[in-house]
Parts: C-alpha cells; sequence; structure tokens
C-alpha cells in the first residue's frame, strides 16, 4: 500500500483493523485474523500475510517493537499514527463500487460493530446513499441492443438484491439508523 491516498480495498486495511484493537505479534495477528468472523470472507496463507507485514512496514503504518517473551526477543506490532489515519478514513467510508459489498463492506462492517452502534449507522447510511447512487447512474436507453440491456438489468437487480440485503441486516441484526427511513416519516 503506498503513502498516497488509496480508495481501494487492502488486506493492510484489515490488518490496521485487528492493530487498532490490541498490538500483536505476526503470528498472534495472522492467527486472530484467521479466526475471526472475517476467516470466512478472507483466506490468507501465513507467508503471504508476513509479506503484507512488511510492506506495511516499510511506509509506516505499523511498526515493530521489540519485546521479551519467555526469554525471546519477539517483534510486536503496533499501528502507527499513520496507520490509524488511513484505516479511521476507509472504515468510516462507503464502497466506491458494486463489487466490493462481497469482501470490502463485510469488513468494514464488522469493524463498525467494534466501534459501537453509531458507526454501523454511520456507514450504512453512507452505504445506502452509495448504491441509490449506483442505481442512478443505471440508464436503460429502449435503443440499447438486447445484449447492453440484459448487464444493466443485471446491474441494477445486483445493486437493489444488495440494498434489500442490507435492509433487511439492520432490522433483524437491529442495526441502528442515523438517517430517517421511510417508515419514519
Amino acid at each position: 500500500m503506498s503513502p498516497r491516498q488509496k480508495t481501494t480495498f487492502t488486506y493492510e486495511h484489515t490488518v490496521l483493523g485487528f492493530l487498532m484493537e490490541t498490538p500483536l505479534h505476526a503470528y498472534a495477528l495472522h492467527q486472530t485474523v484467521v479466526d475471526s468472523p472475517l476467516g470466512n470472507i478472507w483466506h490468507i496463507k501465513q507467508s503471504a500475510f508476513y509479506a503484507i507485514i512488511a510492506r506495511m512496514q516499510e511506509v509506516g503504518f505499523i511498526c515493530a517493537i521489540e519485546t521479551e517473551d519467555d526469554g525471546r526477543g519477539k517483534r510486536l506490532l503496533v499501528c502507527t499514527p499513520a496507520g490509524q489515519a488511513i484505516y479511521a478514513r476507509w472504515c468510516s467510508s462507503p464502497v466506491a463500487h458494486p463489487r466490493d459489498m462481497r469482501i470490502e463492506f463485510l469488513a468494514k462492517l464488522y469493524f463498525c460493530s467494534l466501534h459501537g452502534p453509531e458507526a454501523i449507522a454511520a456507514l450504512y447510511d453512507q452505504q445506502t446513499l452509495r448504491c441509490q447512487h449506483w442505481l442512478d447512474e443505471i440508464i436503460i436507453d429502449p435503443a440499447d441492443d438486447q445484449y447492453r440491456t440484459a448487464v444493466l438489468q443485471y446491474r441494477r437487480g445486483q445493486i437493489q438484491a444488495t440494498m434489500s440485503w442490507m435492509e433487511a441486516c439492520r432490522r433483524e441484526l437491529r442495526f441502528p439508523t442515523l438517517a430517517p427511513t421511510m417508515e419514519d416519516l
């Protein structure tokens, strides 16, 4: 992940999210990710995970502090202020594309659930607005060929299904809302 602003999901955001909770050794961090609910959507080998950690140290998003553990020197990974800032921006903003809902939104939802109901509500409200924007951008022209029409109808259906799923989760899991819903008006 480069130091300049990056808006797409990377596994680095997930690493930062876990390190925001508590500093961990690399092996314990990998196990925490694998054993967490995110282990259902993110599968990564330990060697690839360590490569991510190395890259994040290179750009200054995490640092390692030498510790003594059972008489052996170990490196405790800590999120730096730069890492904290990029994580906070990522976690509080909606995903940019419908395809990002499957992994990135679920990761954001997990971390927002750790930050409290207001974080969940803010993410949900922003993501709902973004979904509506995606729908508004889909314009089906009667002059379009059948294939283009089919593709656009598919995209529209996916976004509508996503919005229905989000609303069902909000009701069933009792996620809070900040913005008034149609039921409130």
